[in-house]
């Protein structure tokens, strides 16, 4: 029997696990539903500022990122589509009941796009890193 130590992963159980951890996602969700939604009723005056825009590229991209991080990094495509079908029924069927215009589209996309860039920068990176120690312990 060779003295070659086998390398084990640590098993790491954190308070926030079963039940709990569900709970503590969908509270999370809901949170970041509720920030969306409240960026698209901001309303800084008769024209849409840019704080606007800002509010509403920030609050959906932080959605975007949320559902990704919930149904899985690799799914962040997935996670795109689900909050711009989100993003698409807010401006273009509770916005105009509302009697808002349809201005602020173009900046919910691009802060789902830009969190979408960002999310496979990440999964790149983690890819990255995965190859590295497994080059690194196969040396």
């Amino acid at each position: 029997m060779p003295n070659t130590a086998v390398e084990m992963l640590p098993q790491r159980k954190y308070w926030v696990s079963g039940n709990l951890k569900m709970v503590a996602t969908g509270l999370t969700g809901l949170i970041a539903i509720f920030v969306a939604l409240k960026a698209t009723a901001y309303n800084s005056g008769g024209v849409i500022g840019i704080e606007d825009h800002v509010f509403r590229m920030v609050a959906f991209a932080s959605l975007t990122i949320w559902v990704a991080l919930t149904i899985g990094l690799r799914r962040s495509g997935t996670a795109a589509v689900i909050t711009l079908g989100f993003a698409t029924f807010v401006e273009l069927i509770l916005e105009p009941a509302r009697g808002q215009d349809y201005g602020t589209l173009a900046s919910t996309n691009l802060g789902i796009v830009l969190a979408y860039c960002g999310l496979q920068l990440y999964w790149y990176r983690l890819a990255d890193d995965r190859k590295a120690a497994k080059a690194e312990t196969a040396a």
